[in-house]
């Protein structure tokens, strides 16, 4: 099987692998409560820095992931890189709290949309048939949250704008997957603790330190880190592989996901706006992943 095709293979592998864990965080997420958003976002980010830092120093490949931050020149990419993670973080935890879910929803639908255009226009990327069908069908069902959202709010604007910049920059500064990721957690881990002293409690009361709880909050906090981290990294292995237009296709496997466990596992009721969005988004879905069966399976 040549390189290219392997390349392919994998990416989409990767980007299953990464929508699918993520639509898993609303259901871990119910466990956690009463546990502030905010509080769960930084321990997000302290636990995934503590537990790649044991399983690459176990591995022994602790110096080498960390080789990017003595080099001077990778800096303004890894902070930059930080910033924009930390905001799209943020963004996702801040909307519902603010009852701004609905524009949040839109956001991701629009998401994949602009990196479908950002694949054409700056990667000359060509999309085939069954691409072009599966878009138009995706676009039709945004359209239809986009009259219903009545324009785009400033959360839409952040996630449509920061997750395509976070993508073009790992693709510009090449970075291994596992330093990339590392590296901007380390970045945040200070604010990170300091927000959990601060408003870590139960309550949201300050803490002595940020592992001042019962060990059982301590476990269901590790397991925030490995269900986001594992997604994460899959989620930047596949940018590396994948056309910015495919990965933006296969991407709408995370909010359809994410319907599927609202509305069969966790009870939330379903607009008839939303059927007609999920309806049209899935099968615009079924049309790439036929294409990108057929994509494996051609004989190069």
């Amino acid at each position: 099987m040549p390189p290219l095709k392997n390349q392919f293979s994998a990416g989409i592998g990767f980007g299953l692998a990464a929508f699918s864990l993520f639509s898993l965080l609303p259901i871990y997420l119910q466990w956690l409560q009463p546990i502030s958003g905010y509080t769960v976002l930084y321990h997000r980010i302290l636990w995934s820095s503590v537990l790649l830092l044991i399983v690459l120093g176990l591995l022994g490949k602790l110096k080498e992931n960390l080789k990017p931050l003595m080099q001077i020149k990778q800096w303004p990419g890894l902070l930059l890189g930080s910033g924009l993670i930390a905001i799209q973080w943020g963004v996702f935890v801040w909307a519902p709290l603010n009852e701004q879910t609905l524009e949040l929803s839109l956001g991701y639908f629009l998401m994949p949309l602009i990196m479908v255009f950002i694949g054409k226009v700056f990667y000359r990327e060509t999309l085939r048939p069954l691409q072009w069908a599966a878009l138009l069908l995706a676009t039709i069902g945004v359209s239809f949250s986009y009259v219903e959202s009545q324009g785009l709010s400033l959360v839409v604007l952040l996630i449509i704008t920061g997750y395509p910049c976070y993508l073009m920059l790992r693709r510009h500064q090449v970075l291994p997957t596992f330093s990339a990721f590392l590296i901007e957690n380390l970045i945040l881990l200070p604010f990170a603790i300091i927000g959990i002293v601060l408003f870590g409690g139960l309550e949201g009361e300050s803490l002595q330190h940020p592992f001042a709880y019962e060990w059982t909050w301590l476990l269901l906090f590790l397991g925030v880190a490995i269900l986001g981290s594992a997604p994460m990294l899959c989620f930047i292995a596949a940018n590396k592989r994948l056309p910015m237009s495919v990965l933006g296709l296969v991407s709408y496997v995370e909010p359809t996901l994410i319907f599927l466990v609202a509305y069969f596992l966790l009870g939330e009721s379903l607009s008839t706006q939303e059927v007609i969005t999920y309806s049209f988004i899935s099968a615009g879905l079924v049309l790439t992943l036929i294409d990108g069966i057929r994509e494996i399976k051609k004989p190069k």
